[in-house]
């Protein structure tokens, strides 16, 4: 069964109400004697968000159907665009029971508080085989189409 996608016609996550933070991929061990050493305890570590959907009614009404219909009450995982430091980017997410669809209606919108565990931090490829100049250039970002051009021969 495919893993079911946010209605992309639906209002996303409000930006300023969003916050983000993932477990360490590593442990400190601090021996008796010596000095403490890092030793990685595995890659994959989810990212957990706290989020804020804000909904006129008819909005509302359609995210509880998509919720308790496709989702099964936020039992199944599903793919949801997030905006992070790369741009608005899909990532595979689950509701955490915690927290899960406290609304408050707020004159004419229904705001809607969740806690969302995401499989990883998505970073794109292009990002990940650029790390190099990005890196090494402090304003990068300035000579982005430049680079581009440079390196495939067309613009973005």
């Amino acid at each position: 069964m495919p893993t079911p996608a946010y209605p992309l016609d639906l209002r996303t996550v409000l930006q300023s109400s969003k916050s983000r933070s993932q477990p360490a991929a590593f442990r400190l061990n601090e021996p008796r004697r010596g000095y403490g050493y890092a030793q990685a305890i595995g890659t994959d570590t989810p990212v957990f968000w706290d989020m804020e959907f804000r909904f006129t009614q008819s909005e509302a009404i359609r995210f509880q159907l998509w919720f308790v219909a496709v989702i099964q009450r936020g039992l199944l995982e599903f793919t949801l665009p997030i905006r992070t430091e790369f741009g608005l980017i899909a990532h595979a997410c689950r509701f955490l029971p915690d927290g899960l669809g406290d609304c408050r209606e707020d004159g004419q919108s229904f705001n809607y508080s969740a806690k969302i565990m995401a499989r990883a931090q998505v970073i794109p490829q292009g990002y990940l085989d650029a790390a190099a100049l990005i890196l090494a250039y402090s304003n990068w970002d300035e000579w982005a189409e430049t680079l581009d051009i440079a390196f495939t021969g067309t613009p973005a």
